[in-house]
């Protein structure tokens, strides 16, 4: 259960993964990408610093936000992220820039209705349905039938092979 952070006794609302997603990949690019490919890792492991180090998201959580990642990614990423910090001035000053505006957008939006989604909270506009998303969303469910279809098909003429109906 989510328990508020508190701040000079004020309760603080927790940052959605999906803001923190939004303010990443506005300034960087694309985070929730499959693969490995870069720029996307990069920006999605800054993205997952700043979402346990700003929003105080669970590494489980997290890595179920970035398409089901495990823990351990997710906690990779975070150590990868805090040595650049450490090392590279620039990485730091990009940190920070981020920071600031995920803490801008907590202030300035605290009214923006939230739900959640398989126990991730996200805001109504975090999810554009655009017609790319259609169209990726209509090949995987195209792509999971098919698999279906030839399993209940190959188990069919096993049965009808084997003289059982």
């Amino acid at each position: 259960m989510f328990v508020p952070k508190i701040d000079d006794g004020v309760p603080m609302r927790q940052t959605a993964l999906a803001e923190i997603d939004r303010v990443v990949s506005e300034r960087l690019g694309h985070a929730r990408v499959a693969g490995n490919a870069q720029p996307a890792a990069f920006n999605r492991q800054v993205a997952m610093y700043l979402a346990k180090r700003v929003g105080g998201w669970s590494l489980t959580k997290i890595g179920k936000f970035y398409n089901g990642r495990h823990h351990t990614t997710v906690r990779h990423a975070i150590r990868r992220i805090e040595a650049l910090r450490a090392v590279n001035p620039d990485v730091d000053g990009l940190l920070a820039v981020l920071i600031d505006q995920i803490k801008a957008v907590g202030v300035n939006m605290p009214s923006r209705r939230e739900r959640v989604v398989r126990g991730i909270a996200i805001t109504e506009s975090a999810l554009p349905i655009t017609e790319e998303f259609l169209m990726i969303v209509a090949d995987r469910l195209a792509s999971h039938l098919k698999v279906r279809i030839d399993e209940i098909l190959a188990t069919r003429l096993l049965d009808a092979g084997s003289g059982r109906t």
